[in-house]
């Protein structure tokens, strides 16, 4: 299987029963989210409903126009552990990104930059 086709399973909450598969490349926007209720944070990330392959994850679309960018939990248990591996590295860079944002916008505005 070509490594843009490879599937991972997703869910929409990290305490949720509904699963779904999607396409590893439909998965966009990775990142790090503490849940409440959730032991630490887990990665997340987002993709359109109109790329789960198989299985559910709830969302409003016969309420709203299609297609949604829905929010979804990779857990590291449910995913193979080299791209499980890959994805933390993805969330760990967009967490240093915005954190290097951060501190240049708030310097642009005169605050102090977070300790």
């Amino acid at each position: 299987m070509p490594p843009h086709d490879l599937r991972i399973s997703v869910r929409s909450a990290w305490n949720g029963w509904e699963t779904a598969e999607i396409r590893l490349a439909d998965l966009n926007d990775i990142h790090w989210l503490q849940p409440t209720g959730a032991p630490k944070p887990l990665v997340h990330g987002y993709v359109s409903c109109q790329c789960i392959v198989e299985g559910q994850i709830p969302h409003d679309c016969p309420g709203t126009r299609p297609p949604h960018r829905v929010l979804v939990c990779v857990l590291k248990n449910h995913t193979i552990a080299s791209v499980y591996t890959q994805l933390t590295r993805r969330a760990d860079a967009a967490h240093a990104a915005g954190v290097k944002a951060s501190v240049r916008s708030e310097a642009v505005l005169g605050a102090d930059p977070p300790v």
